[in-house]
């Protein structure tokens, strides 16, 4: 029985768990008896699903990565009985997890979406690399599915990561790079010749089978939304890369303009980190009965489900917007980076994103792009459910069969 471990995913995050169960439903159907298991610093209750979970730390990779790390467990073993004293929730014995369990595996996947490049700390980044020096260690295979790489312009400090990418990255059998950009950087500054250039894994993928992630069926329950509804899902990120207040001021003007318009609006969340971002854009129209605000912990097949009540998408989460465009969802993008505008390009929709790290924005320009689609969101719908059929006719699955 073959044994694959994927690295990169977790629950709190809706789009790396949407990522993690595409995964895990493409690999059952090619073959139902494979041993799968997930690697996150987490605490999970996995009683309910088909696959396992094991602690992955930055404790957890040094005693994986270390030829003797009995001196380093013993070390961490009285750090933890000081955290302990002080009521610090440790798992030391978590740790030791991953190194018991690399000897099994014989195929590792990664699904981190964006790890790599000058805007991710050096944490992060090491973070990401782990992942190759444990499958380098063991000799196990490893691939990288579709995500977003660069750009790698690091500031002096951070120089020291192009060595250590270029020494690493080249023992990866295939690194899927999901935006031209990033395929670019790859084969450009490190000449590598494992990179392919495909769409996200989420739009690739169709129905999930429900069977190949829960042990018994799923009770998938969602809110009713009235009809005339407009969804807006926000991301924290957004302020990292903005102004906090012009941000804020884009949303409501939004919802303003929707609210103008006749339409309900929806506000919710994609990540657990969201929901602060989402109560303050509420605020102001707490007392608004045409604004609603869901305080639920979807799932990814629940967001799924959701989703396709809506007319219309207002996101800033980038799986968020995958999940509305593969049920035919049209959405305004709020975004920063490239891989918004790519996704929209692939989807003939790039009239819909707004840079919100614009310092130069045009609020005006952001008004007109919902009016538009206030205007054409069916014939908008029409057109993205053409491109995703035709983006799922080939998928990054298949490289897969070689290894099952």
């Amino acid at each position: 029985m073959k044994h694959i471990l994927i690295t990169g995913a977790n629950f709190k995050n809706k789009g790396a768990q949407s990522m993690l169960f595409t995964l895990a439903d493409a690999i059952r159907k090619m073959d139902s008896e494979c041993r799968i298991s997930f690697t996150s610093a987490e605490s999970c209750d996995m009683s309910e699903y088909t696959f396992d979970h094991v602690f992955y730390s930055r404790r957890s990779r040094k005693i994986v990565l270390r030829k003797h790390p009995v001196f380093y467990m013993l070390e961490a073993a009285c750090a933890d009985t000081a955290k302990c004293i002080l009521r610090k929730k440790e798992v030391l014995w978590h740790a030791a997890d991953l190194r018991k369990l690399m000897p099994t595996v014989d195929l590792m996947i990664d699904v981190s979406g964006f790890a790599l490049g000058d805007k991710w700390s050096v944490k992060i980044q090491e973070r990401f690399l782990d992942s190759i020096r444990i499958a380098k260690k063991y000799q196990i295979p490893i691939i990288f599915m579709p995500q977003s790489f660069g750009p790698f312009d690091y500031e002096p400090d951070k120089s020291f990561l192009l060595q250590e990418i270029k020494g690493l990255l080249p023992y990866a059998d295939l690194i899927y790079a999901r935006e031209k950009e990033g395929y670019q950087c790859l084969k450009e500054q490190f000449g590598l010749n494992n990179v392919r250039l495909s769409t996200d894994l989420v739009l690739q993928s169709e129905k999930i089978d429900t069977i190949n992630i829960y042990r018994t069926q799923p009770s998938v329950s969602v809110p009713r939304i009235v009809p005339d509804s407009v969804g807006l899902v926000p991301n924290k990120k957004c302020f990292t890369y903005g102004s906090e207040s012009d941000i804020l001021d884009r949303y409501r003007l939004i919802i303003d303009e929707l609210l103008l318009s006749g339409k309900h609006v929806c506000i919710f969340r994609h990540s657990a980190e969201d929901g602060e971002v989402c109560s303050r854009i509420y605020e102001p129209y707490a007392d608004n009965p045409q604004v609603r605000l869901l305080t639920e912990d979807f799932s990814c097949l629940e967001y799924d489900e959701l989703v396709k009540q809506f007319q219309f998408m207002v996101c800033s989460r980038y799986h968020s917007i995958v999940h509305a465009y593969r049920n035919a969802v049209p959405c305004v993008i709020l975004g920063w980076a490239v891989k918004y505008q790519e996704l929209a390009q692939l989807m003939r929709q790039e009239q819909y994103v707004f840079n919100i790290a614009d310092t130069k924005s045009d609020t005006e320009a952001c008004r007109r792009m919902v009016q538009n689609m206030l205007q054409d969101y069916e014939g908008e719908s029409v057109i993205i459910k053409q491109r995703v059929s035709e983006v799922q006719k080939d998928n990054c699955f298949a490289c897969l069969k070689n290894y099952l």
